[in-house]
């Protein structure tokens, strides 16, 4: 694990579910001896019992398959083992037309507004937003570029017109971009809870009334689906994978199929104006 942390850059989230199993399994458990069992007692240490398989997936097989696929790659395995992937259900798409996604931002709290309108802009997900510092923007240019993304890969953003003034009107310039309502990097917070601004989030969605059940990772899905909805050209679907820094079509393939009502809901200054 070691080793595999240190081969290639790996995000907080990684590091910190690596340092979790290395806990549960113990640091000295030969890697030809995890198997299933030995996933399924990781996962009995780490989680509760009514954790979604979602989760499970997150925290213990895909980092824990990754360092074994890595090990076999080094020749310190001879196979990788297989292990059981709990079914998902498969949940709805949620996503805010464009009288919610203002009602929301109006709603928040001053210092929320701008990452508010730079996750609905850009369809960056929470971690590319919070750990996005000053240096990696170029508001001439119009574009960010998040180093340290899910696929592993680095990704460019384009920055819609609001999304620029919005940001220029911060009145910091170095560091972290977006900051907490005490001036401090949102990183002070436990990453793995994933709840950086659950309380702010949740006083926004009361005071605009909206579903208690929306997420902030919605505003990625509100993104995608705006996106896809003004793009009539072909290859919108491929477009859309590489902008947002999907791993594959079949992943973006939900926003084409929404309700046409919904769709014809959105228009090109809502994209470019969130």
């Amino acid at each position: 694990m070691l080793s595999y942390a240190d081969a290639a850059p790996r995000s907080r989230r990684t590091l910190q579910h690596l340092i979790r199993l290395i806990e549960a399994l113990g640091e000295n458990t030969p890697l030809n001896t995890i198997d299933q069992a030995a996933v399924t007692k990781a996962r009995d240490k780490l989680l509760k019992p009514d954790t979604s398989p979602a989760t499970y997936i997150r925290a213990v097989i895909a980092p824990l398959r990754a360092v074994l696929v890595y090990a076999a790659k080094q020749d310190w395995l001879d196979r990788v083992p297989y292990f059981t992937i709990p079914k998902q259900p498969r949940g709805r798409t949620r996503f805010l037309l464009p009288a919610q996604a203002e009602a929301l931002i109006e709603a928040a709290a001053p210092h929320l507004r701008p990452l508010l309108v730079f996750l609905i802009g850009t369809g960056a997900r929470m971690s590319e937003a919070l750990e996005l510092e000053w240096r990696d923007v170029d508001l001439a240019g119009r574009r960010v570029i998040f180093w340290v993304t899910k696929s592993g890969k680095r990704r460019v953003a384009s920055l819609p017109p609001r999304v620029v003034i919005v940001l220029a009107e911060l009145p910091h310039r170095e560091g972290h971009v977006f900051l907490s309502h005490r001036g401090q990097p949102y990183w002070s917070s436990d990453r793995n809870a994933g709840g950086q601004i659950k309380v702010g989030w949740k006083g926004a969605l009361r005071r605009a009334g909206l579903d208690p059940e929306l997420s902030p990772h919605d505003l990625r899905h509100t993104w995608a689906t705006w996106r896809l909805a003004t793009d009539t050209q072909p290859n919108a679907l491929m477009r859309l994978r590489d902008e947002g820094g999907w791993s594959s079509v079949t992943l973006v393939e939900r926003y084409g199929t929404l309700p046409a009502t919904r769709r014809q809901s959105t228009s090109s200054s809502a994209v470019t104006t969130p």
